[in-house]
């Protein structure tokens, strides 16, 4: 069966869309134009996915159409040449924008789905990524590889396609945003990707210069944004009609006849341009630029042809497809008659000749001459005779603005007819045509781009010390003995830590099973550990203990469990448990109320100063008996918590010391990260194994960012550094790698530090303070501000002139954001904002901050 498809449309729920975008008027203009099969669009929205379950009802597998009372109501304003029941495939377009290799990617994707438990399996897992309920093209701070992961396991009947691959703002291959390989953005699932949408501004002729695309098939559809422009561009399938055949001919190619086309010029971004200065240039004309606009020196928008010349790799195209560039009728009468597509006029015309000749794209490429000469006239028939010949006149398409496609030239029309057609037109006196030079031959002389790549940089000679600045080398080839290591936001804290111990393996001051490495995480530890093994080789890896404070305490308590009492395996009490014992022995014991968040900073406390010998209990309302039963529930159940894990710890090493010293003697070279965070327990560990005049403690750490006081860390551990460890020496990094100067001196000035770090990023643009009324114009004016830095999130971004092109040449994604806010409800109007243009956001802070620990130490 022979039909034509169009996947890739909208929704109502799209921003800058037709209200019109309903199941029942595009059932109406599906068969106006003589599509048999239409994509949804937008299933990934909750609304538009309820109102299509509402509306929708299975036709054949994985097709729907509309209900049949609806279908009726249709069929009413449906002309009579024109019905054919439209069957809808669930489909949809997502939006990601992340970091990949050091650039930020803007890329859409056209995502088919076989059934509605397929999409509600998706759209559930997209739904704790972003917000899908903002727009109906969702915007997500995912890599286009998960996501085609994600779509993968919703259905593996699913059908992934990158979305109009060429244009430059929002695309697989664009030029301000994408790839140069499909394999560089998919990585190993390329071999999933089976099709791609090629987009209004290009056309098969110029896709298959590229040998890159040759096992892909290429696909073409609307992006329609209202009823209208349906099949503007579309598929020819020779299939049954259903989900599986369809999917199988844009899998394997049997049954896929070919492409229904714009005229590539007529595309906004064929071209290469600046529209704010009205500059329009061909590729050649671009590198004479060397990319910049020639009036005001901004760059300029890289268009579709630019980059098939930048990336091609043939001069003949490879055409394995039929395909048939088109113009749509509405806008060919529009040149005949000489007034607007969208008057009334044109539109009048249009719907006597869908009633005479049939749908739209049978009449632009099926219907013979003579009967389109007879309901049409002279001119209409010429107009698509010359149409169909490919014999049209063109003006480039550029930077966000249509192109022109016409068919005749100035006075052409009057000479053809004698100043008469069927419409009784005249010329108009003093209206002229603007005329366009002909498209220039696809078969031109190839140009290369020169694409100029930063040299290979120099094999340093030693990977170790080279990069360091002077205090990070001082620091890192220190010689035996205590050191503490102040290092701000951006000073290369992670890196010194690592290259010292690096340095100590390389030179035999310590071998790699004599180092201890603590810190929080286990994200923190990992990296700690894969920077070493890059460093001083695979084996290295193993060798080096690098562990959280509880992972470390964990293992010696399983190892000396019989002298400390306890049953292996040791059993460690989740937080939600600690929390549930702890209320119910508040409710036994203490008769009012308290929250286990202050409890258990009260009890931590309690703890500590029982490992300190503190003769006096701090004062506090509470009494010793609440913190002793809860111990004492624990120990029953044959629990610890997570602080026990230090306290049994201390306890084993305070009363054995053979055993202390027997780690001491196993770890001499003990360094702990983000040492602004220990606390007094975590500290009295670090004091009790550096009893041993061989161990040395390698802190690094800076007060500046404790931040975890609400969980007992305490700050002053930085200040008492010399004090705890006796004979220390204090090196400060000063160099910052990260900030610009003026944020650097913002920074310091609110933090009343005095002298500020010193950047290596130069002195940047100035801190933007910016005085608002209300919070509602003030999360207006943060949101603006990020669509500019980011070179806009969308298309609306572009087209409504909130963001400049030339604004898009920045590298930054929505990972490299946060908004930082005193109140909660100074959370709400930002949040609602945000939301609003579709960007996804991680909020914060909006419940009390309490103690979480990993179970999993």
């Amino acid at each position: 069966m022979k039909f034509i498809a169009d996947f890739h449309i909208h929704s109502h729920y799209s921003r800058a869309t037709s209200k019109n975008l309903a199941p029942e008027p595009l059932s109406l203009w599906a068969q106006k134009k003589g599509l048999r099969v239409i994509g949804t669009g937008d299933f990934t929205h909750p609304g538009w996915c309820r109102e299509l379950k509402e509306k929708l009802v299975q036709a054949e597998e994985g097709l729907y159409c509309l209900r049949p009372d609806l279908e009726n109501q249709v069929r009413k304003n449906v002309p009579g040449a024109c019905y054919s029941q439209t069957r809808f495939l669930l489909s949809g377009e997502i939006s990601c924008i992340y970091k990949k290799n050091g650039k930020t990617r803007k890329i859409h994707h056209l995502v088919l789905m076989p059934d509605f438990a397929s999409v509600e399996r998706l759209n559930e897992k997209l739904d704790k990524i972003g917000n899908i309920t903002s727009d109906g093209r969702p915007i997500l701070g995912l890599d286009s590889k998960d996501l085609l992961e994600i779509v993968l396991e919703s259905s593996d009947r699913s059908f992934f396609i990158p979305a109009h691959i060429w244009t430059p703002w929002f695309s697989l291959f664009g030029s301000k945003s994408g790839f140069d390989s499909l394999e560089e953005c998919f990585e190993e699932l390329s071999p999933h990707i089976y099709a791609l949408e090629t987009g209004l501004s290009s056309d098969p002729p110029m896709n298959r210069r590229l040998s890159a695309l040759d096992p892909y098939l290429l696909v073409s559809n609307s992006d329609a944004h209202s009823p209208s422009k349906l099949g503007r561009e579309a598929n020819i399938f020779d299939t049954d009609l259903d989900y599986p055949h369809i999917i199988e001919a844009m899998t394997s190619g049997e049954g896929f006849l070919g492409t229904i086309e714009f005229f590539p010029e007529e595309g906004k971004y064929h071209l290469d341009g600046h529209r704010k200065c009205g500059i329009r240039l061909e590729p050649h004309e671009t590198m004479r630029e060397k990319g910049v606009c020639p009036q005001c020196g901004k760059p300029l928008t890289v268009g579709v042809l630019y980059r098939v010349e930048e990336l091609a790799d043939r001069l003949e195209p490879d055409l394995n497809r039929d395909f048939f560039s088109l113009i749509p009728l509405p806008e060919i009468l529009s040149e005949i008659l000489e007034c607007g597509a969208a008057t009334k006029k044109v539109l009048s015309l249009y719907e006597e000749l869908l009633t005479d000749l049939g749908p739209e794209l049978n009449i632009l490429m099926d219907i013979p001459l003579d009967a389109i000469e007879e309901k049409g006239g002279l001119l209409l028939k010429e107009a698509i005779s010359r149409m169909r010949q490919n014999k049209v006149i063109r003006e480039g398409g550029f930077d966000g603005q249509y192109g022109v496609i016409k068919l005749f030239q100035e006075n052409e029309k009057e000479a053809l007819t004698g100043q008469n057609t069927l419409f009784g037109l005249g010329q108009k006196t003093g209206q002229k045509t603007r005329v366009a030079l002909p498209k220039k031959s696809l078969t031109r002389k190839k140009t290369y781009v020169a694409v100029h790549k930063p040299q290979d940089m120099e094999r340093t000679h030693d990977p170790v010390l080279d990069h360091l600045n002077e205090a990070q080398r001082r620091a890192v080839t220190y010689g035996h003995g205590h050191l503490l290591v102040v290092a701000g936001p951006g000073t290369g804290k992670t890196m010194t830590l690592t290259h010292r111990i690096a340095h100590l393996i390389r030179t035999g001051q310590a071998g790699p099973q004599n180092i201890l490495a603590l810190t929080f995480t286990r994200k923190a530890a990992r990296e700690m550990a894969n920077r070493i093994q890059a460093l001083t080789g695979q084996q290295t890896r193993v060798s080096v203990k690098v562990c959280t404070f509880h992972a470390f305490c964990l293992e010696v308590l399983q190892n000396e469990a019989s002298l400390c009492g306890l049953q292996l395996p040791i059993k460690i009490c989740p937080e939600m448990d600690a929390e549930r014992i702890a209320r119910d022995v508040i409710s036994k014991t203490w008769k009012r109320k308290i929250s286990t968040a202050r409890f258990f900073r009260e009890l931590f406390l309690f703890k500590t100063s029982t490992l300190l010998l503190m003769e006096n209990y701090p004062q506090t309302e509470y009494s010793k008996e609440l913190f002793e039963k809860y111990q004492t529930v624990l120990r029953e159940l044959g629990l610890l918590d997570m602080d026990d894990l230090i306290i049994e710890t201390v306890n084993l090493f305070n009363k054995h010391l053979d055993i202390c010293s027997r780690y001491a003697s196993r770890y001499p070279w003990i360094f702990v990260d983000e040492y602004q965070d220990t606390n007094r327990a975590q500290v009295m560990l670090i004091k009790l194994l550096a009893r041993e005049e061989n161990v040395c403690v390698f802190a690094i750490g800076d007060p500046h960012q404790a931040i975890y006081g609400f969980r007992g860390a305490d700050v002053t551990c930085c200040y008492d550094f010399s004090q705890d460890f006796p004979g220390a020496t204090t090196i400060t990094l000063t160099e910052n790698y990260r900030s610009t100067q003026n944020l650097l001196d913002a920074a310091s000035s609110v933090l009343g530090k005095g002298t500020p770090l010193e950047s290596h990023m130069g002195k940047g643009p100035p801190v933007f303070y910016s005085p608002c009324r209300t919070e509602s114009e003030e999360a207006e004016m943060i949101v603006e501000t990020i669509e500019k830095l980011m070179g806009g999130v969308s298309y609306f971004s572009l087209d409504s002139g909130r963001v400049q092109g030339e604004e898009g040449e920045v590298s930054l994604s929505f990972g490299d954001f946060v908004v930082l806010f005193r109140l909660n409800s100074q959370g709400d109007a930002l949040e609602e904002a945000l939301g609003r243009r579709g960007i996804p956001i991680v909020r914060s802070g909006q419940l009390p901050l309490i103690r979480q620990y990993p179970v999993n130490v």
